[in-house]
């Protein structure tokens, strides 16, 4: 190892679907860290079989790679770019760290965070808005199918292709709402409900 070089060994994993995409996907990624950070040596890289997850549809994937970085700094840089799951410093076994690096460090750690902060706080407001018009549609769904009959849980339920329980609360809030009722298990309008009354009055 040459004088002020430092060799550090990481593990990257990723996680995806099918088998072969993965497979792919790891080794690109990979050949784009050695595109974007030139200035390192990569000694090695060993990657290990893709393996289905237990009771799900995603295989998990790892590769081992061991480089040699110029600094301290240039570590945390990667570490901070590319977030592996792991991360040996194998030589040298001791090194001082100057305070302008490990000044960047921190400012570069701060930045990620507020960065990471920024996206999941767009995210959450994404989501509500997705959650609300997902109520509002399926909500609507329930209107029209209400229009033209009575229906039970399980019917509404094949026709939204949602399972009853889900179904179940959209009915009770709906219900709660008073834009529908239940009456000996069949959903309907309020003004449905009050025709098929005067319907069994008429019939009497």
């Amino acid at each position: 190892m040459a004088e002020g070089k430092i060799t550090a060994r990481f593990i990257i994993q990723m996680a995806g679907a099918p088998k072969e995409h993965i497979e792919r996907t790891i080794r690109a990624y990979i050949e784009k860290i050695k595109d974007e950070y030139d200035d390192i040596k990569v000694i090695s890289e060993e990657y290990s079989d893709a393996e289905k997850q237990e009771n799900d549809k995603l295989w998990d994937i790892f590769v081992e790679l061991e480089a040699e970085f110029g600094s301290m700094g240039r570590i945390m840089e990667f570490c901070i770019d590319y977030m592996p799951s792991s991360v040996e410093i194998l030589s040298p076994a001791e090194f001082v760290l100057k305070a302008n690096e490990f000044s960047n460090f921190l400012n570069d750690i701060q930045l990620k965070l507020h960065q990471v902060d920024m996206a999941i706080k767009n995210l959450s407001a994404e989501n509500k808005v997705l959650e609300k018009n997902a109520l509002t549609l399926v909500k609507n769904m329930i209107m029209v199918e209400l229009k033209k009959d009575a229906l039970d849980l399980k019917t509404l339920a094949k026709e939204a292709g949602m399972p009853e329980d889900h179904m179940l609360k959209f009915l009770n809030a709906l219900k709660k709402e008073g834009k529908i009722v239940e009456e000996n298990g069949l959903y309907m309008r309020p003004a449905k409900q009050k025709n098929e009354k005067d319907k069994d009055k008429q019939g009497k």
